[in-house]
């Protein structure tokens, strides 16, 4: 999946948590709003780190991601986390529980390798709540159950007690769009004729914006500040300042 924003943790502080949203696709010009979405970080924060996926200077070259702690370190920590099977439930409702199945469809144990007794198929227990998809990650055949929003928006506003976001910060005006003179990509003829004239801020979903977007630095793109509070601190206890990743998360399951 594409890349929709770029997240950045600036502070943990107890129950609170400090950060920006960086706009970094034209597709997703908005910050999303409602308490799924700092839930949805929350959990993408903890499948990375558990997974050993979010390491310092990994990511997109223009848009490292950063993390001040070691892989082994960020595994440890969600290891230990007093809410991991919480987590776990919560990743479950967004993208589907995996079941582990032989390849005839008979249920495994977590190993990949024991078959459960007694012998039954993932569809006869499972049944219609199967339908998220099936693949073999290296250990076994699984297979999904479908994502739960219903569930998921119902724990995000239990978990997540206050949600707010600022303006978006850093849009560039039409006048600059209008004067970027890009030497490996000049404008055709009539395409600034629809933005002539045009004053203030220019439209974050426009493409015409985003080719002056696309040549600064990753320090001057679009961003919104934000800030939410959760019910109980050991939600956090795996998001630490200094964090930062991509996400394809908009809080919509």
């Amino acid at each position: 999946m594409t890349d929709l924003f770029a997240v950045s943790i600036d502070s943990v502080e107890e129950r609170t948590v400090r950060g920006r949203l960086h706009i970094i696709n034209p597709d997703a010009a908005f910050v999303p709003k409602g308490p799924p979405f700092p839930l949805a970080l929350l959990v993408d924060a903890w499948f990375l780190l558990s997974n050993g996926f979010l390491r310092d200077g990994d990511g997109m070259p223009s848009r490292p991601d950063r993390y001040p702690y070691s892989t082994e370190r960020g595994m440890e920590i969600v290891a230990g986390m007093r809410m991991k099977d919480e987590f776990r439930e919560l990743y479950d409702a967004v993208r589907g529980k995996k079941i582990r199945v032989t390849d005839d469809g008979y249920l495994l144990a977590d190993d990949g390798i024991s078959v459960l007794i007694p012998r039954r198929t993932a569809k006869a227990v499972y049944g219609e709540e199967l339908g998220g998809g099936s693949g073999y990650d290296g250990i076994s055949h699984y297979v999904l159950t479908e994502s739960d929003p219903v569930e998921f928006s119902c724990r995000a506003f239990e978990i997540v007690t206050s949600y707010e976001t600022g303006p978006i910060r850093n849009v560039p005006l039409w006048s600059e769009v209008a004067a970027l003179e890009h030497p490996d990509e000049p404008w055709g003829e009539g395409d600034l004729d629809d933005i002539a004239g045009l004053e203030g801020e220019a439209d974050l979903s426009d493409w015409q914006t985003w080719m002056l977007i696309g040549t600064r630095p990753f320090e001057e793109l679009p961003y919104s500040d934000f800030t939410f509070t959760v019910s109980h601190p050991a939600h956090l206890e795996h998001v630490v300042g200094g964090m930062r990743w991509s996400t394809t998360h908009t809080g919509q399951v």
